[in-house]
């Protein structure tokens, strides 16, 4: 199993003055030995132009004047810690780990330092100990930009062994410090891909005739766009388990995609079972709302919104419900209210944007319509873009336009 997330080498270039200041050994600069007050102002010098030239981007000339400062100073942790900065700069990895360990072996809790030291012995091919100081450093770190460079190295470590639940972890953080990077979010997508794989390999050498397994397969062939496919699996499974949880709402999901407005009409006995096996399941709530407003329901569907905002005050769905409720009640600055939070909670929500629009038109707000509707203009033109790009669509695709309609007749 190999990793395929694009390790991306720690920038040093601009941004060396702010890790000369991660960098500081915290405490005293040296260990305790007296040095002549000759040699402490030669060393005072040295250093004043060995971080000039670091912040000049000069790493072959802080090397050779940190270089004089250890013979000055031989435990200058300092020193050894901006000496193996010079180091990285240049690419020689392998000196720059060992002058971190000098500096780690007298003070282990510079974290930044061992993450640099962790970084270089990766690159350098040592990646046992690599490994051992990553995973210290990882969750010590403060500096952004640093521990995410140590993130990735770590997931990929952890992926490459099979450790796929800690790799899973170090993906989850390393999205919540970068959000929008496609490695990261790749990465995670690798991780997740693999956890689900190796379930549904054990749940099928467990036993492959299941409910469960069904249920599983039903999922799989409803991510490749094979409703049909999906629709047959979920039907296998409630006649082996009829209260198996989860089975009859992923149904109701498949079937209020389908082609044949037959099965399209079962769905909703479907999210009804789901509901009288699990009272406090809102998505199913959610979806009789979206059925009762398709059939101009506003009384019935409110209830059920309602219902599951009580249940989940944060469900993104259900908040865009309620406010498309208020909409066509007349009520749209309330309805805005909403209509904002389900973006809040979900900005990738196409539909939200235009029904927000709408709000703020009839709200009297036309500078916000405006801006609105050009949000969400580019923001269904980008999912378009997407549409076309794939062979089939999966069946949340339901989501991003309303169902019985296809995405040519609807300005979802």
């Amino acid at each position: 199993m190999r990793a395929e997330m694009v390790i991306t080498n720690l920038r040093i270039a601009g941004r060396t003055g702010v890790l000369l200041v991660a960098l500081a050994a915290a405490g005293s600069r040296t260990l305790a030995q007296p040095p002549s007050p000759l040699a402490s102002s030669d060393v005072s010098q040295l250093e004043q132009n060995a971080a000039k030239a670091l912040h000049n981007q000069q790493p072959a000339l802080a090397i050779a004047l940190y270089q004089k400062i250890l013979q000055l100073e031989p435990r200058n942790l300092e020193a050894h810690s901006n000496l193996g900065l010079a180091y990285y700069m240049t690419g020689n990895f392998a000196g720059a780990a060992d002058e971190f360990t000098i500096a780690l072996r007298a003070k282990p809790d510079l974290w930044n330092i061992l993450a640099l030291c962790g970084l270089s012995e990766a690159k350098a091919g040592r990646n046992t100990p690599a490994f051992a100081d990553l995973d210290r450093a990882f969750p010590r770190v403060e500096e952004a930009s640093l521990r995410i460079a140590v993130g990735k190295q770590l997931f990929s470590y952890l992926f490459e062994s099979g450790e796929l639940p800690r790799a899973a972890e170090v993906a989850e953080r390393l999205q919540e410090l970068d959000p929008k990077n496609p490695d990261v979010l790749y990465a995670a997508h690798q991780v997740f891909a693999q956890l689900e794989n190796r379930s549904f390999l054990a749940m099928a050498d467990l036993d492959p005739q299941s409910a469960r397994m069904f249920q599983v397969r039903g999922d799989r062939m409803a991510q490749r766009g094979n409703l049909e496919g999906a629709i047959a699996a979920y039907r296998i499974a409630i006649t082996k388990d009829d209260h198996v949880s989860g089975v009859h709402f992923a149904l109701g999901e498949a079937l209020g995609v389908s082609q044949n407005a037959a099965e399209r009409a079962q769905a909703q006995n479907e999210y009804e079972k789901a509901l009288a096996d699990n009272p406090v399941d809102e998505k199913a709530e959610c979806r009789l709302g979206d059925i009762a407003m398709q059939q101009n329901n506003a009384t019935v569907a409110a209830q059920h919104y309602r219902r599951a905002l009580e249940l989940q005050a944060n469900d993104p769905d259900a908040n865009e419900g309620m406010g498309m409720v208020l909409l066509v009640s007349d009520s749209p600055a309330e309805a805005r209210a909403y209509l904002k939070h389900a973006i809040e909670l979900d900005p990738t929500n196409v539909t939200a944007y235009y029904h927000l629009s709408q709000a703020s038109k009839k709200a009297g707000d036309g500078e916000a319509a405006n801006a609105e509707m050009a949000e969400f203009l580019k923001r269904k033109a980008a999912r378009d873009n997407l549409r076309h790009s794939f062979d089939d669509l999966p069946v949340q695709a339901k989501r991003l336009s309303e169902q019985g309609q296809s995405p040519q007749s609807s300005p979802h």
